[in-house]
């Protein structure tokens, strides 16, 4: 498999931020892309986003399966969750009115916002209502495939982090710092290693 020059060179960073644990497993799975986990549509993206706050990615899915079988074509599933009156979602009152709030608001706010700075992107997308940092970030790494991407409010990446920085005798913050502008790779190794960890036991 041919890598991006950006995974190359993510791989070669993130080997040498002084965990050895990191290193030997980033060796060993070898370099990685940045996947389409939400796919490349800007606002489904983020309504998929919506849907699996709080979680599991089992959960969030199985209802996404369910809304996109019975609601096959896009208008219409932009229809039925623009609609937060719409039955058997599997969602709850509050990301009914945040996925309402965002389809009302439609494609072309989402690519005027795709288009901001990163950090004025962020200052939008914030004062939607329920959105917080977490889905924010997980919009930028996984659909516009942001290379320097982290969530402080993601617990996997929190407790994993803190096992590398420990083993590179670093801070956390300090050491998550130390992976720019590859963070959104060193995210992506550090859920697979918390994967391998779960496999094995």
């Amino acid at each position: 498999m041919v890598f991006s020059e950006s995974a190359q060179n993510a791989y070669r960073h993130i080997t040498k931020l002084g965990s050895k644990k990191l290193s030997e497993f980033v060796e060993l799975t070898g370099p990685i892309e940045i996947p389409t986990r939400y796919g490349d549509d800007y606002l489904l993206g983020l309504a998929q986003i919506v849907v699996g706050q709080q979680l599991s990615n089992q959960a969030a899915r199985s209802i996404w399966k369910r809304l996109s079988s019975r609601y096959q074509d896009r208008l219409t599933l932009i229809d039925a969750l623009r609609s937060p009156e719409t039955a058997d979602t599997g969602l709850s009152a509050s990301k009914r009115r945040t996925l309402s709030e965002l389809m009302h608001l439609g494609d072309e706010w989402i690519r005027d916002v795709s288009n901001q700075h990163e950090s004025q992107r962020e200052k939008s997308l914030l004062a939607i209502w329920g959105l917080g940092p977490w889905s924010v970030a997980m919009w930028e790494l996984f659909v516009l495939q942001s290379t320097d991407q982290w969530s402080n409010k993601d617990l996997i990446l929190n407790r994993v982090s803190e096992i590398f920085s420990q083993d590179a005798r670093v801070e956390r913050i300090e050491f998550i710092r130390k992976g720019s502008p590859f963070r959104s790779y060193l995210a992506l190794y550090c859920w697979r290693f918390n994967d391998a960890q779960r496999a094995a036991k």
